[in-house]
């Protein structure tokens, strides 16, 4: 009797990161509803295990759809394009039904675009930033399942292939100019929307260099975004919640009286622009590399970048928590807060030591198209 061939461990590590960064919202949240989150995590598993691309486009479309909802209070424009997203992820799955990969292959992006707030389609992911920063961190983590699904499914094909250098010079532009929109923000949550923005824009660079050699590397990239911006969107609305608007003129000694707060902030913000010994180091190694052997134009767009979006992070803990001490009543995170953080942070750290973690199962995984 043939053993059965061990399931493969990448889509398991996936939904391990997905479900943790779909929960830490809901931590910081006393009375968060359970019951939709219930039904994003079902849809992800689906989208993560299943062998039909038509079923995991469709369980897509339904997290997109779950999260529409939890956003329409807050953000109609947000729940508006996230209703998009699934109509597309859903188009997406018809096409993969059909055997037409080529039109798979752009409903597919065009949906990734939307839900990673890639410049000009960011409307939707800045309105959620601005209006409904939890919903918005919840909906990335379905967000990284979606690229899962992209790389497996319809990153394989002819047309892929094909795109993938004015993809990889499209996403840099995007990153760049959302990184000087990112300088130009006069709040903290301006700055969220922009390195949102910024970062929307190089994962889909990282999405054009996977036909060329860089599936697992492209996924590491939209982890590490998610998890990133995921814990500085928790962090920033953790100190609003204790001293309301946070401007970024004049400076504010608060790391005195948050200093976990301000220590986690730092933390998720180095992440994003690729602080040693997080994954974001790891990720953007890998992709600069790429980056640099197919376009150097876009390699050195995406480096200005990060450099500006490191500034824009300097500057923004410096004014919020640095300077002369301001003394708060208000306590430094609670213990269900810093539970979330810790989640997030050590999944940063922990793929920034060890990245062959999730490096090596999914290259063996995603490298390999699906049968049709």
């Amino acid at each position: 009797m043939t053993p059965a061939a061990p399931l493969p461990s990448a889509p398991w590590e996936v939904l391990v990161v997905c479900l943790l960064l779909l929960v830490a919202p809901a931590l910081t949240t006393p009375g968060a509803r359970i019951l939709p989150l219930s039904a994003v995590a079902a849809a992800l598993a689906t989208m993560l295990f299943s062998d039909s691309g038509t079923a995991a486009y469709f369980a897509a479309a339904t997290t997109a759809l779950v999260h529409a909802a939890m956003a329409a209070p807050a953000s109609r424009t947000g729940a508006s394009m996230l209703a998009l997203a699934a109509v597309l992820s859903a188009a997406a799955g018809l096409a993969v039904g059909g055997a037409d990969l080529t039109a798979a292959f752009w409903l597919s992006s065009a949906a990734i675009a939307v839900r990673a707030g890639m410049l000009p389609l960011h409307v939707g992911v800045a309105s959620l930033c601005e209006r409904a920063p939890l919903v918005q961190v919840q909906q990335a983590a379905s967000t990284i399942a979606l690229v899962f699904v992209h790389l497996r499914f319809v990153d394989h094909g002819e047309m892929a292939i094909a795109v993938a250098p004015a993809m990889v010079r499209i996403g840099a532009a995007a990153t760049f100019a959302g990184a000087l929109i990112t300088l130009m923000q006069g709040d903290l949550r301006g700055f969220y929307r922009g390195t949102t923005v910024a970062h929307g824009g190089m994962l889909m660079a990282a999405l054009g260099t996977a036909p060329l050699g860089n599936f697992a590397a492209s996924l590491l990239v939209a982890v590490t975004i998610g998890l990133a911006l995921g814990g500085l969107g928790m962090m920033i609305t953790a100190l609003e919640a204790r001293v309301g608007d946070v401007g970024r003129t004049g400076h504010r000694g608060r790391a005195g009286a948050f200093p976990r707060l301000a220590a986690a902030f730092a933390v998720f913000g180095g992440a994003g622009v690729g602080l040693p010994g997080t994954a974001g180091f790891v990720a953007d190694d890998l992709l600069l590399h790429t980056l640099w052997l197919h376009s150097p134009t876009s390699a050195v767009l995406v480096i200005l970048s990060a450099a500006l979006l490191a500034v824009a992070t300097l500057m923004v803990f410096s004014r919020v928590f640095l300077g002369r001490p301001v003394p708060s009543p208000a306590p430094d995170l609670y213990l269900r807060e810093r539970l979330a953080a810790v989640m997030l942070l050590g999944l940063l750290i922990g793929l920034g030591v060890a990245p062959r973690l999730l490096l090596g199962p999914a290259d063996a995984f995603l490298t390999v198209a699906p049968p049709p």
